[in-house]
């Protein structure tokens, strides 16, 4: 799985960054021509960038608040008041997802400036492990974006209306200070966004609305409403649907949390050279040159801001299909601190260079997840890489891959059971219907292979108990025909002489034969039995039994007859009057 460090925008930031959505790998520019034309590009560059962003090199402040940054370089109490905003946001969103300090995977950055040549941003974007969006002081922060980014790092997949509905609903929460609302109009009202307006701000739901979020982890949107307020969806629906209909969407009051900027915002200036790149990284898709220039020019600035100069040397080498490797490795050996050009750097190499890059990547951003897949991707022990696939959803439940790698891993290690109800979690994680369906599918035809793997192995065990019976019963067979070979030397040694060439074993001499018929008399004679047999052709012969004791038959008539099989050896006797002698019987 390669690594995307290309530009990447989104109006709904998710929580596995595109670095991993997209698979690109960074190339970067030819080092011929980074070796021959960096000088002249720069100088010329450099002056250009510093005529169209002279903002950037003037005085930047940042502010800051648990994942948010705010950097101004002109009105510092628009940046508290955006920061003011940002902060209400993760604060009633995490009320509602009963978790007061909730974290981002990736910092969250807005840069204010009153520059002319920087163009807004209409949404945030991602850019090399950082959330950024770029306006004029005053202007409006998406806080639905926001929000997305928080729900993405949060929860595992919502149903899409409900996700959609909260994005908006977010989209219009005001704040001042600690004073909140939401539940305004919306820039697109529709169905999604009257349901979740409905559930926050009406009174009998309000009180609720957190109850039915937690209650969506594992269940449906119906059940979870029946759960929550105590209606049927049907009824619930109907009135999100007149809600809508009306157009009458009036705001309502939402617990906010005390802030004091003095207090709660941190607040130090920052180097214009790195504010220049913070820019340059939220216009990288739509002037990539002048983002190119201010990178060269971060490198030459040196200190903190060379790294991230190498960095965006390395998307522009992606973007231009070549190799971003020395760029990549001129960012760490600057002291970067972004995990995705940590993993970058790892793709391609073996598992001793790949692992301690990867290991740092973890160590940098240990909410992204990507890090520990890829050590999973690497491990070659079952235990080891379940353990790390483990660490890797918990942190990353929206990851379908990360999932079916795991269903995968527990099927071969034949936990059947801990296997099904993580394919269950990859069912839950799709993003949508189709790719549900697909994963469903996946599951069917994974259970039909275990349920296959076990009739083998059932079948291989009964083939190996019935083999090692067979060896047992030949291994007594030889010891009982090596104790006859003994007892015969034994026997020729003492008779004096050898044991004869072409001896007829004495079964071949008296000639045995079969016979099945009815037993009509046994007589008990001194010395034996004589048995008198019918044939089915109906005569009848007598036989001599010589083991008396051993018959365990009744002299006399036999009433009523009894149904025999024997074997007999054809010696006739004389003295007895029989034609046999009885060898085996089987009575009936």
């Amino acid at each position: 799985m390669s690594l995307e460090l290309a530009t990447a925008s989104t109006s709904i930031a998710p929580n596995r960054t595109p670095i991993v959505a997209s698979p690109i790998r960074l190339p970067a520019p030819s080092s011929l021509r980074f070796r021959y034309g960096f000088k002249f590009v720069f100088w010329i560059g450099f002056v250009s960038y510093f005529c169209t962003s002279a903002s950037a090199a003037g005085h930047w402040t940042e502010l800051n608040i648990g994942p948010f940054y705010v950097d101004t370089d002109s009105d510092t109490g628009a940046a508290r008041d955006v920061l003011t905003q940002l902060e209400q946001v993760r604060w009633v969103l995490g009320g509602l997802l009963e978790s007061r300090d909730l974290p981002s995977v990736w910092p969250i950055r807005v840069l204010l400036t009153r520059s002319e040549k920087t163009t807004p941003t209409r949404h945030f974007v991602w850019q090399n492990a950082c959330y950024l969006w770029v306006g004029a002081p005053g202007s409006r922060v998406p806080l639905d974006d926001v929000a997305g980014i928080l729900l993405d790092a949060n929860t595992p997949r919502l149903p899409a209306d409900v996700e959609s509905g909260l994005r908006q609903l977010f989209g219009t929460l005001e704040a001042k200070g600690s004073r909140v609302s939401w539940g305004g109009p919306p820039e697109h009202p529709d169905l999604a966004w009257a349901r979740m307006q409905l559930f926050a701000t009406k009174f009998e739901y309000g009180s609720s609305f957190h109850i039915f979020l937690n209650a969506l982890k594992g269940s449906t949107v119906q059940a979870a409403e029946q759960n929550a307020f105590g209606k049927d969806s049907k009824l619930l629906e109907q009135q999100a649907q007149a809600d809508l209909a009306s157009h009458n969407w009036q705001p309502a009051s939402v617990s906010g949390r005390p802030l004091d900027p003095k207090r709660d915002f941190g607040e130090h200036s920052l180097d214009s050279a790195i504010a220049a790149v913070y820019l340059a990284d939220a216009e990288f898709a739509t002037d990539p040159k002048a983002a190119e220039t201010a990178y060269k020019a971060a490198i030459e600035a040196k200190g903190s801001a060379a790294a991230l100069g190498f960095e965006g040397l390395a998307r522009v080498a992606e973007t231009d299909h070549d190799n971003p490797g020395p760029f990549l490795d001129s960012a760490i050996h600057a002291g970067s601190k972004s995990a995705p050009v940590y993993v970058s750097a790892a793709d391609g190499l073996n598992t001793d260079k790949a692992l301690p890059l990867l290991k740092k990547a973890a160590q940098l951003s240990p909410l992204w997840a990507e890090p520990i897949f890829k050590q999973a991707e690497l491990a070659s022990e079952p235990a080891r890489k379940e353990a790390l696939l483990k660490e890797a959803v918990r942190l990353d439940p929206r990851a379908t891959e990360y999932w079916l790698e795991l269903a995968k891993v527990q099927t071969e290690a034949g936990e059947a059971t801990a296997a099904q109800g993580t394919w269950l979690r990859a069912e839950d994680s799709a993003p949508d219907g189709a790719e549900r369906a697909r994963i469903h599918q996946l599951r069917l035809d994974s259970e039909q292979q275990r349920l296959d793997a076990a009739d083998e192995a059932r079948r291989r065990e009964r083939e190996a108990v019935h083999l090692a019976d067979e060896r047992a019963q030949q291994a007594e067979l030889d010891r009982i025909r090596a104790a006859e070979a003994k007892a015969n030397q034994a026997t020729d040694a003492q008779a004096g002489t050898g044991k004869p060439e072409n001896a007829v074993p004495w079964d071949q001499v008296i000639a045995q034969k079969k016979l099945q018929g009815m037993l009509v008399r046994v007589e008990c004679l001194r010395t034996a039995t004589r048995l008198w047999i019918k044939e089915k052709s109906g005569a009848s012969i007598q036989l001599l039994l010589k083991q008396n004791e051993l018959s365990g038959l009744a002299c006399g008539p036999q009433q009523p007859p009894r149904r025999v099989t024997l074997a007999y050896s054809a010696d006739p006797d004389e003295q007895f009057h029989t034609v046999g002698t009885v060898v085996s019987m089987q009575v009936q």
